[in-house]
């Protein structure tokens, strides 16, 4: 037992190392913060795959080996497995965190509008003009408070990223999947017979680690969003130079949340606990934006904290290999969860704006 332990202990110790390297501004979202242009196409791939983005991925991959062998030793080995099983139960407690947070959230959206002028669909950038929006922010926020009308809360959802959708195009919405894992949570999670609440925590977590992947991309496909950030505050840098910092940034979000979302062990907990860390600290230094337009992701990753992952995670989990084996598979689900975010984000810019 002390032997897995440590063993957990070393490859927690990497995650939480990474996610120091994750500095704040690699959280804060870009977009609400500088000028960007979604329509210019990212930047070449022959100059993404540089010496720096490649050494950065064979390190990845090792990193990931190294982890899933302790993750899977943890998992197979039963070591705190018991205070695992016992949090699972949180299913009702982890409903009243994502409704608790969406009255939050739109009573913030309907507040900010009355002292700033300014309102937005769902995120800061979404900016709309319609006098009518606030006030269903509003009405959001009051059906949040009740299950019973909580999945009003997700067809509100649904409609606003669809209004978004015909304001700003398909493309710029796929940063924001993790509002229809929301909508889909709110919609079915009162839904107490068969598997439906099972259903909204496996889409939530996934929606979620969907969005944080694809923005991970965005951190090489268009590093030059961020320059003028860290222009206007050299520490962000952390002694870095601002091209191998924007790679860096990249890969330690994109490893992150792969290893939150492919962790078996109790250790999804800890990695869980760290990324939040990592957004509210960014708060303290991006401001109330960022504050509003990050809670629900905050609130999602206290879910993961308290009720931690669904049943469907033991999906990634070869029971009769051994914990090699298994560490071999998961590294290639990396691989392939890896080509195939970059090649998406790349491919539907191409096919969607031509360029």
């Amino acid at each position: 037992m002390a032997r897995g332990s440590g063993v957990v202990a070393r490859s927690f110790s990497n995650i939480a190392l990474a996610a120091a390297c994750l500095s704040l501004v690699a959280q804060a979202h870009v977009k609400w913060f500088t000028n960007f242009d979604n329509a210019k196409p990212p930047q070449p791939i022959s100059e993404v795959l540089t010496k720096t983005f490649i050494g950065f991925f064979i390190a990845s991959v090792v990193l990931n080996f190294v982890f899933f062998l302790g993750d899977r030793y943890a998992y197979k080995k039963g070591i705190f497995v018991e205070i695992d099983e016992r949090f699972r139960k949180f299913d009702a407690f982890s409903i009243h965190i994502m409704r608790g947070a969406a009255a939050l959230f739109f009573i913030s959206l309907f507040a900010f509008y009355q002292f700033t002028g300014v309102s937005f669909f769902l995120t800061p950038e979404l900016k709309t003009d319609s006098p009518f929006v606030p006030w269903l922010h509003l009405a959001l926020g009051l059906c949040a408070l009740s299950r019973y009308t909580a999945p009003l809360v997700g067809i509100g959802i649904l409609g606003l990223y669809t209004a978004s959708i015909q304001k700003y195009g398909l493309y710029h919405l796929i940063d924001y999947l993790i509002f229809l894992g929301i909508a889909y949570f709110m919609i079915v999670t009162p839904i107490q017979k068969g598997g439906w609440r099972k259903s909204g925590f496996i889409v939530l977590y996934a929606l979620m680690g969907l969005t944080l992947l694809w923005a991970s991309v965005e951190k090489w496909g268009y590093p030059q969003w961020t320059y003028p950030l860290l222009e206007r505050d050299p520490s962000l840098l952390m002694g870095l130079k601002p091209y191998p910092y924007m790679v860096l940034a990249g890969f330690v979000e994109f490893n992150v949340i792969f290893l939150l979302l492919g962790a078996a062990s109790i250790v999804t907990r800890a990695i869980a606990l760290v990324l939040q860390a990592v957004f509210v600290l960014a708060i303290f230094k991006f401001g109330l934006i960022d504050a509003v337009g990050h809670l629900m992701i905050i609130a999602i990753l206290v879910v993961l904290i308290v009720r931690g992952p669904t049943d469907a995670r033991n999906i990634l989990v070869l029971r009769e290999k051994s914990i090699w084996m298994e560490a071999y598979f998961m590294t290639g689900l990396y691989y392939l969860a890896f080509v195939t975010v970059f090649l998406l984000y790349y491919g539907l810019h191409y096919l969607y704006y031509g360029v």
